[in-house]
């Protein structure tokens, strides 16, 4: 996998070195074409176009003034590569790698992936909204993903710790989703689509603005019948159905968003809920069972005020209140220590039930000609309800219930030393009821010694609290222990940014990063053979990551992106497993006609994966994929239109498998494609 990776590295360069030809296409409408680079005098070079972002330092500020390393995605581009979930469009991010267990999708980043882990070290916002639930903090990106991606925006992926302005989560960076407003809307949309796996899906969706506020509305189902037949040769035998996995694919879901602004105020609601069959037999459950399957029941409301006063102050404030359920139902047979009225099979359920409330406010204001001030504080109370009992009358029951509150303070100030120097500090101070508090502050200083070139050096600290499911999760069968005395982990991070941006054309991107993470929450095996969360690692991370981006007024845009990091385990001293060391990535858009019919194609290079399953060292070899989408619009008045193929070179390739399986490696889809409609009014 080491050569394709090169290969592709070798491929990015050339393709972006010889896209800026492409500029010369005509523009729609005009005669003449876009300068090339070489053509550009001084003024060209540096009419910048820099995007805003809000998620940094929540206020809205220019991507070259953020103390961090964001990518912005914008709705066009999700269009433009068929892209279906948000696993979908982390993937193609620069520094961030998924991976499916055919149940969830996990989020790996800058040589960090790890079993157990559901997201945790992620935090997942919408439109500012906080999207980890309250028991296992999981970042849901799959499609259990609580929006429609028709209803985005943009997505802004921040990377680095940003615990100094939102604690606990924002271990590795921030992904903030922002969804439409009804202005982009305005009227009606309709959209369906199908494809492989039986798959289908439909939307009903509408905005309207008025006079001081707007309303939008949106309903989405989707269904899909999966792989009809999923071979695990760790099951090959006739008792076990040959290792065959029949219609245990099965996945489906509703979901519902609404969002209605009057002056002031703004009011959010959304819900999901999603249904998966588990074809995987985790947990040692029943091979090729139907009634193990899991359902995820995600809803919030939010109330949000945002206020610009007089002087330049603007204040926000919200009061939200969340709730999630799990509920997994696995398939036993009976065992000896189980009691003798047990039918010969019978159901382990989770029941899991959080519910959470809380607040947050915050004010921002400048105080000076250069200096600008942010303070704000919050709040959260959660009650936890984490049974796990056995589906029989009279049957084994343990009951588990909590409750959690924790405040937190902080602040940021932002000070314009000179015209191109800024300084950025902030420190946020949480308060746990489980283990007391955590101060997380972070440095930035970005410089910008002429109009194009950025230099950012950021320091900080973060940390993650240990969850409801790592604190206090047990089973009848005795194999989980709770551990109330988990510590939160903390990582302490330094990175140096470079980015250069060429008029409206070209940016590039540099940056070198080091992590130290202490007190890594990890499963471990007791001597008793029971499994335990614990305080048991320390983690450096030392990389790299350098990305291109273009895009012309033809139409053309591109962007390829490189990573490279060496994890260590230095408890253990040994690399860091479950992770890939290099990444690969390439992303082209083309207009083949007048704008308003576009290819895209995408290209990931992933190298192999190393990892200890059970006490057996393995691999999962790297691999390297592609998707195309043709994406048309406005050739049909009112109608866009989109054909992509997903992996169609048809490549196989695996996923690590946690210690919660048989198998070591988890196969993924071969070549698959969705056709999708969608009809405005």
């Amino acid at each position: 996998m080491g050569t394709c990776i090169s290969r592709l590295v070798t491929g990015i360069f050339l393709l972006t070195t010889l896209g800026a030809p492409l500029a010369f296409a005509q523009q729609e409408g005009e005669g003449a074409a876009a300068p090339a680079l070489g053509e550009m005098d001084l003024e060209q070079l540096t009419n910048l176009k820099v995007e805003q972002v809000y998620g940094v330092s929540k206020f809205e500020q220019a991507v070259t003034e953020a103390p961090a390393s964001v990518s912005v995605i914008t709705a066009d581009e999700i269009k433009h590569y068929g892209w279906r979930t948000l696993a979908d469009v982390i993937r193609s991010s620069r520094g961030f790698f998924t991976s499916y267990d055919r149940n969830y999708s996990y989020i790996g980043t800058r040589g960090f992936s790890r079993p157990g882990d559901y997201n945790t070290r992620v935090l997942l916002l919408i439109d500012g909204h906080r999207i980890n639930d309250a028991i296992y903090e999981t970042a849901a990106i799959g499609t259990e993903f609580i929006l429609d991606l028709a209803l985005i925006d943009r997505i802004e992926i921040i990377r680095g710790p940003s615990s100094s302005l939102y604690g606990a989560g924002a271990f590795f960076g921030v992904i903030n989703v922002i969804t439409r407003s009804a202005k982009q809307i305005e009227g009606g949309e309709a959209a369906a689509s199908g494809g492989s796996q039986r798959t289908g899906a439909g939307r009903l969706t509408y905005g309207k603005s008025f006079d001081g506020g707007e309303f939008v509305a949106s309903g989405s189902a989707y269904k899909s019948r999966g792989n009809d037949s999923l071979f695990y040769p760790e099951f090959n035998d006739p008792a076990t159905n040959n290792g065959i996995a029949s219609n245990m694919d099965r996945d489906r879901n509703y979901s519902l968003f609404a969002s209605g602004r009057l002056h002031d105020f703004t009011l959010t609601g959304a819900l999901i809920s999603r249904d998966k069959r588990i074809p995987t037999a985790s947990f040692n459950t029943i091979f090729n069972d139907p009634r193990t399957h899991s359902v995820d029941r995600r809803s919030y409301l939010d109330l949000k005020y945002d206020k610009a006063l007089e002087g330049g102050t603007g204040v926000t404030a919200r009061l939200f209140y969340d709730e999630y359920r799990y509920q997994g139902n696995f398939a036993y047979e009976k065992g000896l220590d189980d009691p003798g009225f047990y039918p010969p099979t019978y159901l382990n359920r989770d029941d899991h039930l959080a519910r959470w409330w809380g607040g947050e406010a915050q004010a921002s204001r400048q105080v000076l000609p250069r200096l600008q001030l942010t303070a704000g504080a919050s709040f959260r109370d959660s009650f936890l309800k984490l049974p796990n009992y056995d589906a029989v009358p009279q049957g084994r029951r343990v009951e588990n219930d909590h409750s959690d509150l924790f405040l937190a303070l902080f602040g940021q100030g932002e000070l314009r030393l000179f015209e191109h120097l800024i300084v950025n500090v902030g420190v946020r101070h949480d308060h746990y009821q489980t283990f007391g508090g955590a101060t997380s502050p972070r440095l930035a200083v970005i410089y910008t010694p002429v109009e194009g070139t950025v230099f950012k050096y950021i320091e900080g600290k973060a940390f993650r609290a240990p969850n409801a499911y790592e604190l206090y999760y047990n089973d009848v069968f005795d194999t989980n222990v709770a551990n109330p005395r988990l510590a939160p982990e903390t990582v302490r991070t330094r990175e140096l940014i470079y980015e250069q941006y060429l008029g409206e054309v070209l940016r590039t991107s540099l940056s070198l990063f080091q992590n130290k993470i202490e007190n890594l929450i990890s499963y471990q095996n007791l001597p008793s053979g029971e499994v335990s969360f614990g305080n048991a690692g320390r983690v450096k991370a030392v990389g790299g990551e350098f990305e291109v981006e273009g895009q012309w007024a033809s139409g053309f845009a591109a962007r390829t992106s490189y990573s490279f990091v060496s994890a260590r385990d230095e408890g253990q001293d040994q690399r860091l497993d479950y992770s890939p060391r290099q990444l690969a990535k390439l992303n082209l858009t083309a207009p083949l006609y007048r704008k308003k019919l576009f290819a895209g194609v995408e290209l990931q290079g992933t190298a192999r994966r190393d990892f200890s399953h059970n006490g057996v060292q393995t691999a999962a070899p790297g691999y390297l994929i592609a998707n195309a989408t043709l994406f048309s619009t406005g050739i049909l008045p009112s109608l866009d239109l989109s054909l992509s193929v997903y992996n169609f070179l048809d490549r196989r390739y695996q996923d690590p498998a946690t210690t919660d399986h048989r198998q070591s490696l988890i196969a993924q889809d071969g070549r698959t494609f969705r056709v999708q409609a969608t009809y405005g009014f």
